[in-house]
């Protein structure tokens, strides 16, 4: 092939080779420029009012107001939606006694929702007709008292020994649902508080005590199921559970036994004979 040939055919390429210099200038031409535009857009929206806060959802919710939930988070309508501080949020929120744990999120483009997992209800206390409940934390929550008796966790009569309270929850809180469920009433002992009567939903009376109560109750179930269901008694949950059954029964028979027979009763004066001499 001569020299003349191979530069002809260099020649013949160089317009190929500025088309294609042309379009990757023109590639990013545009690339700069969508660039540029979408830092534009990025000010103007991070500037106006598409990046604040529109809806604030509180969700999960039972027992509390969703109120009280807004105002413990701080978040509010009209700020942004990216310099809100949702951990400072959950933070406080987890404060109010009932909460157990909360989620704040967002929700594009303008929405924030609150997500609360609360505390169930571990008992009530019981003062003046009013029904105090209790979570599991221990707290208290006076202003969300009831006036007629609830059924979804045990109720506490007539306690008096504040000390033992906070001791008595962390052990109700450990025993855990499955066994709560089974609780009516808890009445401490007139002669000894640390000593418990329990009013199981099955009818069965127990007692046992505030020290080591998770442990003591943790077998209820397999050992309730042993009881015949009509035999009066005090089943004592311990370290070694047994059943007292009621002699008050037996002492009743034996008396109505007596009275059938004659035994122990009054003398019936003999019969005159009527036969004449």
């Amino acid at each position: 092939m001569s020299d003349d040939q191979k530069v002809i055919s260099v020649q013949d390429r160089i317009p190929a080779l500025k088309e294609q210099r042309k379009k990757r200038a023109n590639r990013r031409l545009i690339l700069y420029v969508s660039i540029f535009f979408i830092l534009i857009a990025a000010v103007v929206y991070f500037q106006s009012p598409l990046s604040h806060i529109q809806t604030i959802q509180v969700e999960g919710q039972e027992i509390g107001e969703e109120q009280e939930i807004l105002s413990a988070s701080g978040l509010e309508t009209g700020t942004s939606i990216w310099s809100a501080d949702f951990d400072a949020a959950e933070q406080t929120i987890t404060q109010i006694p009932y909460v157990d744990s909360v989620e704040v999120r967002r929700s594009l483009p303008t929405t924030v929702r609150i997500v609360v997992n609360e505390r169930e209800r571990t008992a009530y206390i019981e003062q003046e007709g009013q029904f105090i409940p209790v979570y599991g934390n221990g707290n208290l929550m006076e202003e969300q008292s009831l006036s007629t008796h609830p059924s979804d966790a045990p109720v506490i009569y007539n306690w008096t020994e504040d000390r033992l309270l906070e001791r008595f929850f962390e052990e109700l809180d450990q025993l855990g649902d499955g066994i709560v469920n089974h609780i009516s009433e808890i009445h401490p002992l007139e002669d000894d508080p640390t000593h418990l009567r329990l009013y199981m939903n099955d009818g069965i009376e127990v007692e046992t005590t505030v020290n080591q109560f998770a442990d003591h109750m943790t077998p209820y179930p397999t050992i309730a199921r042993q009881i015949s269901a009509p035999e009066d008694g005090v089943l004592h949950m311990k370290m070694s559970p047994y059943f007292e059954a009621f002699q008050w029964e037996e002492e009743d028979e034996e008396m109505e036994e007596h009275i059938d027979t004659g035994e122990g009763g009054v003398e019936q004066p003999e019969e005159e004979s009527t036969d004449e001499a």
